[in-house]
Order: C-alpha cells, then structure tokens, then sequence
C-alpha cells in the first residue's frame, strides 16, 4: 500500500499539470490612443482604452475600451479605433466581447459595425457583426469570434467601431445634433485568451478527485 504522503503528492502534481494545461495564454500590446476620425464627431468623450493582464476570469490579455461620448455625423461614418501587437500560443482564441447602451433620439434605425482585425506575414482576417442601433435608448451585447490559432504566432491587431448614419433602408438619416446619438460602453473587450482543451478538464478533474480521496482518508483516519 502506497504511504499516503505520495498519493497526495501524486494528486496534486496531476492537478497543477492540469491548470498549467489551461494557464498558459498569449500576450497583447496597445498602441497610444484611442483614435477618434473624425475627431470633431465626438464630444463631451471620456472613452479610453487599458490593458489588463489576467483579469478575473480571463486567462490572458484583455484590452478594455470604455467610456461615453456624443456622437455626430460626418462625411466619412464616425469611428473609433485602437491596435496592437500580438503573441498568441497554440490554443489561443482572439475575441471581441461587448456591452454598451445607445441613446438615439432619431426616427430612424442607423448602423454600427463592430469587430476588428488580425494581420500575421501580410495575410489579414477581420471579424465583425453589424449591429442595428434602434431609435430610444436600448442596450447591445454580444461576443464576436476572431481567430482561433493552432500554431503559436504573432502579429498586429486592431478594433474598430464604425458609426454609419445611414438608415438601413438605405436613406440618410437625419441627425444633425450630435446630442442626438449617446453612446455608453460599459465594456467592449479585445482579448486573447487560451481556451482549455476537453484533456485539460479531465486532467483537472482527476486531480480534483484524488485531493478529495486524500482528504477524505486524512478525516476518517
């Protein structure tokens, strides 16, 4: 019968092997900003960007973009936009994750595009959604699924919220009171984040499973 000293260490080097299966996460950089193009369709702007390293519930790098601003039209649709470098190991997943609320005191529905894009050896893909901003003030969630990386590598990355102030019925909409558009991000999330495989979980669970066994015996004991 094995002394139970080894057991419990064998319990636990199976459980540390399992978080270091999940623990390990590629690495983001944020460039100075944000930007604002046009820089005079926003006002009274408290938007800013951080990076958070690790945060609760994230295993990996996390770009947070929050704050509220006015918006107006412009010539060109509003946009903000912010960018990096990035580091991604195998198993890697780079997603964008929002919750914001839109004021839009307007009779017509306009549009904003969402996402952002990765660039890896001069080979671009982009990720967006379109969402459809409702006249009256409602609230917009959502995740939106870039690249999955197999291979570890690198790259830059950039997020963009572009504000079109064309109706989806294809007319222009008539907006010309930036107070007109509030938009309030509570969050919208860049982040780059390992995703645990199924064998990460059940190296996991065994763990879990032989620390309880170890307890267990210690208390009837």
């Amino acid at each position: 019968m094995k002394p139970r000293h080894l057991l419990s260490g064998f319990a636990a080097s199976v459980l540390l092997s399992g978080f270091a299966a999940v623990a390990s996460a590629g690495t983001l950089t944020l460039d100075p900003g944000p930007s604002f193009i046009p820089n005079s369709s926003f006002t009274d702007n408290t938007i800013t960007d951080e990076l958070r390293h690790d945060p609760p519930g994230v295993m990996g790098d996390v770009v947070h973009l929050f704050g509220d601003s006015m918006v107006a039209p412009a010539a060109e649709s509003p946009r903000i936009l912010i960018g990096g470098n990035f580091s991604a190991n195998a198993g890697d997943l780079f997603t964008v994750i929002y919750d914001f609320t839109v004021n839009l005191a307007t009779p017509d529905a306009i549009t904003l595009t969402l996402g952002g894009q990765t660039t890896v050896a001069g080979v671009q893909e982009t990720f967006n959604t379109l969402i459809t901003l409702e006249p009256g003030q409602h609230r917009y969630q959502g995740q939106i699924n870039g690249p999955a990386f197999s291979l570890a590598t690198s790259g830059t990355w950039k997020g963009h919220l572009y504000f079109n102030f064309i109706a989806p019925s294809g007319a222009h909409t008539d907006n010309p009171d930036p107070g007109n558009l509030i938009v309030r991000l509570r969050a919208v999330n860049y982040q780059l984040a390992a995703v645990p495989e199924p064998s990460s979980y059940a190296l996991l669970g065994i763990g879990v499973v032989g620390l309880a066994l170890v307890i267990r015996r210690r208390q009837v004991a």
